[in-house]
């Protein structure tokens, strides 16, 4: 690993933009030891307190943690800890509108990844969930239609195998959980209904752009 000297012009960003790029290259790997302050201050021939200054900088973007006694070391990120600080800024800045907003986006593209990606199996489990929200609705348990209206969105999720939209997805489901009957009654149950049983068998298809689309016109 090669680090240059910097030039003394924005020292102290240079530093922390020469730190982030080794971290985000994978040159400083998840959970390898940096190098202390006065062996990096020597090789940027920059002072310790700059070097103290960029750290802190990487600190607070999660990118490292200091260990008291250790040192520091590159953090390894957690893709759900990390989305999980979206939940306050959702309920406290969003309106509902906003969240669908964002929601259209975030479906749409999941059920075009689940369709291009789904096993013969998981279509069978979206099925059986669709079937068991028809059961709901017709047994007149609205809130269990909403339950399961929304573990089918979250599975087509996870069908996607992208690990921050499946995130992303439990999230969503966190947020609209107590409004979810509501919306369903604004958008109808029998809409909802057929949209997700157009959806399973654009996605058994593998019939991506399809599968978008209707998504799309389900929470349009």
């Amino acid at each position: 690993m090669t680090i240059e000297k910097i030039q003394k012009v924005n020292v102290g960003e240079q530093v922390f933009e020469r730190m982030k790029q080794l971290i985000l290259d994978g040159e400083w790997k998840p959970a390898d030891k940096l190098p202390s302050e006065s062996e990096l201050a020597n090789r940027f021939g920059v002072s310790r307190v700059t070097v103290r200054q960029a750290l802190q900088k990487l600190n607070t973007m999660g990118l490292v943690e200091t260990r008291l006694g250790s040192g520091t070391f590159v953090k390894e990120i957690d893709a759900g800890s990390t989305m999980q600080e979206l939940l306050p800024t959702a309920y406290l800045s969003s309106s509902l509108d906003q969240i669908m907003e964002f929601r259209r986006i975030i479906d749409s593209e999941s059920a075009g990844l689940a369709a291009r990606r789904a096993t013969e199996e998981e279509v069978g489990v979206l099925r059986q969930i669709n079937s068991d929200m028809i059961q709901e609705y017709e047994a007149g348990d609205l809130k269990g239609f909403a339950r399961k209206d929304s573990e089918f969105h979250f599975k087509i999720g996870e069908i996607s195998k992208n690990p921050l939209l499946i995130k992303t997805n439990a999230i969503l489901q966190e947020i609209l959980r107590s409004s979810m009957v509501d919306f369903i009654e604004v958008r109808g149950y029998e809409s909802a209904i057929k949209y997700h049983t157009l959806i399973v068998e654009a996605i058994a298809k593998h019939n991506e752009k399809e599968a978008v689309e209707l998504v799309r016109r389900h929470l349009g």
